[in-house]
């Protein structure tokens, strides 16, 4: 996917994949708000910029969200952390000390 934020072109493909996973995103509606897991990716770019894309919806039922958003390095860690994804969280960022 390619976009441009910021007056600078991100294109997915020239990047890295560093994890997948589903995320829950809400779907404003009338009365109430439905809430739906998607797929999301974080991708690297070559410069370390991180990039979050969330696209299609796990229930067919829902429109895909095909939207690609930077996210912080802080943002990141927070979503490896709540992934429990260890090792690409100390590839990326170091060894964790033990408790």
């Amino acid at each position: 996917m390619k976009k441009i934020i910021d007056n600078k072109i991100y294109d997915t493909d020239n990047c890295d994949i560093l994890v997948s996973y589903f995320t829950i995103v809400e779907h404003p509606g009338m009365f109430c708000s439905s809430y739906v897991e998607h797929e999301a990716k974080i991708f690297k770019t070559k410069k370390g910029t991180y990039l979050r894309y969330i696209g299609r919806a796990k229930d067919t039922g829902w429109e895909d969200k095909n939207e690609l958003t930077i996210i912080s390095k802080d943002k990141f860690k927070e979503i490896l952390i709540d992934l429990n994804e260890i090792e690409v969280y100390e590839k990326e960022f170091g060894k964790l000390e033990e408790g």
